[in-house]
């Protein structure tokens, strides 16, 4: 009996061994479970940060992109981040300037998440050093024995999370879109038919010795008053003001006129212009295969306009193009003419001009003073007084059919002052707004 009672008691020291087991590994596994939790917990949160700091990235490099796309890595006065860095308009890319940049006074550069809206920063940097440059960081993205410019370089991205435990760096080559085949003509007036203006213009060229490049017969010197002029003084250095000058008694030697009759400075009837269709003739000098690579490009950049119902107004055409630059394409019709017709209106400057594609028949009659590119894809009407410094190409397509307008494509007994300025030339510091580009394969990220 002792000795059953005394079993019975072994029994119970069993049960507490074989609960305080159980209890250990609950505990272990409570352990284990927790230092899992944390574990997920931090590798959530890393990734948070991440995430944050890869999205300040890439809305850093956003707004630097757009930055640069307005004129290049260097500009005064045009945006906000001039006031966060010494982008003062020197000539001088602001290299490895640390532009910080905070929610203010940048609207939106806010990280939004579905659960909380973060704070977050990030900061920017231009670099158009070239890579062969002694001591200069040169950028991959400027290559050996290149000369810097503001057209070309490196932008650094790097994003900061809330807490600015993470970070992320992007970077990207940025660079001009060419769309001017060989940097644009050579000449101040190109067309692929007859030119035959009446009036008392003038058309100097001191860069090179051609004024008139046509397709069909030049008939110029029929006029009067009518005259095309060269460098006059070849063996002097001119200034970049005397070059564009529209004085025509300023450097210059008189070719053509009624009493010389057409110089050596004027190509006409050239067959391989005259054969070209249209789209052709337009492709020859646009880095495009259609008309509507060139016009979308104007609409993705807000600079596309109708010309036609109530928009058919000089004035509204002015309006819209006063104080711009880059490329603009003025849509006409079949039976709108557009027109230009204030007076001393500039269109285009020196540091920003303008490539004004007109898809239609074009007349001026006011005297605006253009300076860049003006393509005319219909006939051309000089009526007015205006001065251009660039050049002028006229395509001669009546856009209703495809078929080459009624001769001449160029006319008209105004007074034309047409000055040749190679304003799109590589080696010219400024950038075309909306015309910069990424470069493609130039994406690094770590």
């Amino acid at each position: 009996m002792n000795l059953q009672n005394q079993l019975n008691k072994q029994q119970g020291v069993a049960s507490l061994f074989t609960a305080l087991i159980i209890l250990i590994c609950i505990t272990l596994v409570v352990l284990l479970t927790s230092k899992t939790v944390i574990m997920e917990t931090k590798m959530t949160a890393d990734n948070h940060r991440i995430s944050q700091a890869v999205g300040s990235a890439n809305y850093a490099m956003d707004l630097a992109y757009n930055y640069f796309d307005q004129g290049g890595l260097d500009q005064d006065g045009d945006d906000n981040l001039d006031t966060q860095a010494d982008i003062d308009g020197d000539g001088t890319a602001d290299s490895f300037s640390d532009l910080t940049l905070t929610s203010a006074p940048f609207t939106g550069l806010t990280a939004n998440f579905t659960d909380v809206t973060q704070a977050t920063s990030a900061s920017l940097l231009f670099n158009n050093v070239p890579v062969d440059d002694p001591g200069g960081n040169g950028t991959r993205c400027v290559a050996v024995g290149t000369t810097a410019d503001m057209k070309r370089g490196e932008i650094q991205a790097t994003g900061f999370s809330d807490d600015g435990v993470a970070t992320r760096t992007i970077t990207q080559c940025v660079g001009p879109l060419n769309i001017l085949a060989d940097d644009g003509p050579d000449q101040p007036l190109v067309s692929r038919g007859n030119v035959a203006m009446t009036g008392s213009s003038s058309i100097i060229n001191r860069y090179t010795n051609t004024t008139v490049w046509s397709g069909g017969t030049a008939d110029l010197v029929n006029s009067v008053s009518m005259a095309t002029y060269i460098n006059g003084s070849p063996g002097i250095a001119l200034t970049d003001a005397q070059l564009i000058d529209p004085d025509s008694t300023v450097n210059t030697e008189l070719v053509s006129n009624k009493t010389l009759g057409n110089g050596l400075d004027i190509i006409d009837d050239d067959p391989s212009l005259a054969a070209l269709t249209g789209e052709e003739f337009f492709t020859n000098f646009f880095n495009a295969s259609s008309y509507e690579d060139v016009k979308n490009i104007a609409k993705d950049i807000g600079q596309y306009y109708l010309y036609a119902g109530a928009d058919a107004d000089p004035d509204l055409l002015q309006a819209e193009l006063l104080g711009k630059g880059g490329l603009f394409w003025v849509e006409g019709t079949s039976v709108a003419e557009v027109q230009l017709a204030n007076n001393n209106w500039d269109i285009g400057s020196s540091t920003t001009p303008v490539i004004l594609v007109i898809n239609g028949n074009f007349r001026i009659t006011g005297g605006p003073n253009l300076y860049g590119l003006l393509y005319v894809i219909g006939k051309y009407t000089v009526a007015g007084t205006p001065t251009i410094i660039g050049s002028n190409i006229v395509e001669g397509t009546n856009t209703a059919t495809g078929l080459p307008v009624t001769p001449p494509a160029v006319d008209g007994n105004g007074t034309l002052d047409l000055v040749y300025s190679p304003v799109f030339a590589s080696d010219s510091d400024g950038l075309l707004p909306g015309l910069g580009a990424i470069i493609d394969g130039s994406w690094k990220d770590w």
